[in-house]
């Protein structure tokens, strides 16, 4: 068992496997950017109030991501750390129990939907229109949020294997379920922002569908799933917790926080947190498709540790580093040169446009070094130490965002805001790149050297040049 998926992590030259893992998975997210930004299009054109609507909805739809997130993560690194091990058992019960553990992430967001979602809203809005669009937004949306928690399992359970294309192809479901969807409920059918959210959820639920159709049916032969003797086994949960619980706070935190940032922007009123909606969702186009080179890099630099393979871990990093700096650069151009493109694709108004063209000029800016923040940082859990992610985003999102912005925001008002997401991510690729320079000394230096054939041999030569 695992075979398939050992051949493939272990013994295919660094660069083509990358490439062919991740390349999928950026895809992927690259359908699910397009995702968020048809449903900020479709719902910009209900009212400015929904906009604001989903926008103070995002934390809650960010903190269910974080779960499954946290969850997938740790799927993820015990099936690759598994294989990289010669545990033939370990991945189909990472797997299986990791499914398990979604259903109580569901039981979770169900609960915060029915008695939670008043309450969260109002602290942020007083104007009535808002307030009832949000309540039927999050309560909405966290009902049908199994399709979110399973969707992103799946992928992982695939991604673990080496299988990148299935979770492609769910992602590709999606995304075309929303196209149809949004504007089908929002303009013929007239639910408004209800017709958003059920947009939004039945397309995770079809994404999920097929996620789950290649766990169980299309990827039994790399990694057999079965529920027919299960049991939950506390050794297998807390190896997946002992990494995924890391990340999910990691995220958590960024939920957290980005509440805290509503309630600091609504100081403006709704049409601010408008454009700061409209930037959130489309500047996906930028850091979603790094997420998936991670998803790519994850399985190889799990696998590698398993394996104690020093050369191959510093080249995967090395590779997903520059391609992420390719990918979130181009966002960052993008609205620091067009961001009147970005404010009509959410059909602004005139008063959203003032505020906009400023905000995404100097926003735009920080997404040139985003990229490789968020790949050295994730670096760190397929090598079981997710605390130094955790660390790393304490360190930006509470020691330095938060008191940036409420200093800013109170000497220099909205301009004061904007800046600080700037300022933040500069000085947190700092950190970041330190503490990339302490794991390799303290970790990856101290592995042995690891012979492979010759085609692998020179590439980790090469590489081993070049990180020197």
């Amino acid at each position: 068992m695992g075979t398939l998926a050992r051949e493939r992590l272990g013994t295919e030259p660094v660069k083509r496997l990358m490439f062919r893992m991740a390349a999928p998975s950026v895809v992927a997210m690259i359908m699910q950017s397009l995702y968020n930004t048809i449903d900020s299009v479709f719902v910009g054109k209900i009212s400015a109030a929904s906009l604001a609507a989903v926008t103070l909805a995002f934390p809650v739809t960010m903190f269910t991501g974080a779960i499954s997130t946290g969850i997938g993560v740790g799927i993820n690194s015990s099936i690759a750390r598994g294989l990289g091990e010669g545990d033939p058992e370990r991945p189909s019960k990472s797997a299986a129990n990791g499914l398990a553990l979604g259903l109580i992430s569901f039981a979770v967001m169900l609960l915060f939907g029915i008695f939670g979602s008043g309450w969260f809203v109002r602290m942020y809005s007083t104007e009535e229109q808002v307030i009832a669009d949000g309540i039927i937004y999050i309560r909405t949306l966290c009902m049908l949020s199994f399709g979110q928690i399973f969707t992103q399992i799946s992928f992982s359970i695939l991604q673990g294997s080496g299988n990148m294309i299935i979770p492609l192809f769910s992602q590709i479901a999606g995304a075309a379920s929303v196209l149809i969807l949004d504007p089908l409920l929002i303009l013929v059918f007239h639910l408004g922002i209800r017709g958003a959210a059920l947009a939004s959820g039945c397309a995770q639920i079809i994404s999920m569908a097929v996620g789950l159709f290649g766990v169980f049916v299309k990827n039994r032969r790399n990694l057999p799933v079965s529920f027919r003797s299960f049991r939950p086994e506390w050794k297998v949960i807390k190896d997946i917790l002992a990494v995924g619980v890391p990340s999910a706070l990691t995220q958590a935190t960024t939920s957290i926080v980005g509440g805290i940032i509503n309630k600091v922007i609504s100081r403006y009123g709704s049409v601010a947190i408008s454009v700061y909606g409209g930037y959130s969702k489309i500047s996906t186009f930028g850091v979603l498709p790094v997420f998936g080179v991670t998803r790519g890099m994850t399985p190889i630099l799990g696998y590698s540790y398993g394996a104690k393979n020093r050369d191959r871990f510093l080249q995967t990093r090395r590779i997903a580093i520059f391609t992420a700096f390719c990918i979130s650069s181009l966002a960052g151009l993008f609205f620091v040169l067009l961001p009147g493109v970005v404010l009509n694709m959410i059909s602004a108004t005139d008063e959203m446009r003032q505020i906009g063209m400023t905000a995404y000029r100097i926003l735009g800016t920080s997404l040139f070094i985003s990229g490789i923040s968020i790949v050295c940082s994730q670096c760190f859990p397929p090598a079981k130490r997710s605390y130094l992610t955790m660390i790393y985003s304490l360190c930006r999102q509470i020691g330095l965002l938060l008191p940036i912005m409420l200093l800013l925001s109170r000497t220099m008002g909205m301009t004061g805001v904007w800046l600080s997401y700037v300022i933040t991510d500069y000085l947190g690729f700092g950190i970041v790149t330190a503490m990339s320079i302490w794991f390799r000394k303290k970790v990856l230096d101290t592995w042995p050297a690891v012979v492979e054939n010759d085609n692998i041999s020179k590439e980790t030569t090469a590489t081993e040049e070049s990180d020197k």
